[in-house]
């Protein structure tokens, strides 16, 4: 285990002591997360974030985090380098979104995220991709991303991503050498939502790479919400569509008994 993973491990062990504490003075609501964060809620879902100097969108961390949170599944945060990575879009956050961030566990979880390396994919019954322009530097092409993604897939878990997040996506190959997203119904940003530094910066423009790639680009207007689920595999067109991105990631794995 590397400093990284020490100072993540260190850092839950400060946050829960004081819940435990709280809790036994009788208050329910941190009694209710202290539970959560020693493991008696549904499963683990594995949120990855982007290590790249471009950074991630809080907002698509925040708001899926919140809801997985509120059903009761256990959160872990991840990225490629591990550690605390640049985290843009605050400035979206409502500000009881503010105020909850700034007293909650994924703050810390973001300032000591685990490193790829150090994740056993059998622990997790789902993986969800946060977008920002990051992704789409350091996750199209990171083998240890496709190899986690690929492992809860293919042991019956769920595949979700937002936005920028599906640029994760694109390069995942199964163990029968088909492309994941091959044949495959999916969204995200689409060539119309993409501005001008995008267009001269990425190396590529997602609605165009997946429908090279032979997944199904599907897409609604603008700026709207828009969720696409096909099967295990759930994706999110924009920021807009974090929230009921993350509504359809609960039902399908509480109907998957997860």
């Amino acid at each position: 285990m590397n400093i990284k993973s020490i100072a993540y491990r260190l850092m839950q062990v400060l946050y829960l002591v004081p819940l435990l504490l709280l809790s036994g003075a009788g208050n329910t609501a941190v009694a209710e997360e202290a539970n959560f964060v020693i493991g008696k809620g549904k499963g683990k879902v594995l949120v990855i974030v982007s290590s790249d100097r471009h950074g991630f969108w809080l907002p698509e961390v925040l708001e899926p985090y919140q809801l997985l949170a509120q059903a009761g599944y256990q959160i872990d945060v991840a990225s490629p380098e591990g550690g605390q990575g640049k985290a843009s879009g605050e400035f979206r956050l409502s500000n009881k979104q503010k105020q909850w961030f700034e007293q909650s566990k994924l703050k810390l979880q973001l300032k000591h995220s685990m490193p790829l390396a150090e994740i056993n994919p059998q622990s997790y019954v789902a993986v969800y991709f946060a977008g920002g322009a990051g992704p789409m530097f350091d996750l199209p092409d990171n083998v240890l991303a496709q190899q986690i993604t690929r492992d809860i897939y293919e042991a019956g878990g769920i595949v979700a991503a937002d936005c920028h997040g599906p640029a994760a996506l694109i390069n995942v190959i199964l163990s029968n050498g088909k492309r994941l997203i091959s044949g495959k119904k999916i969204t995200a940003k689409a060539n119309i939502e993409e501005g001008r530094w995008a267009r001269n910066n990425y190396p590529f423009l997602l609605e165009d790479k997946i429908k090279e790639l032979g997944g199904h680009y599907l897409a609604s207007g603008k700026n709207q919400q828009h969720v696409v689920v096909d099967g295990r595999l759930i994706t999110g067109q924009n920021p807009a569509s974090a929230i009921p991105m993350a509504e359809s990631l609960i039902e399908q794995l509480s109907s998957q008994g997860f």
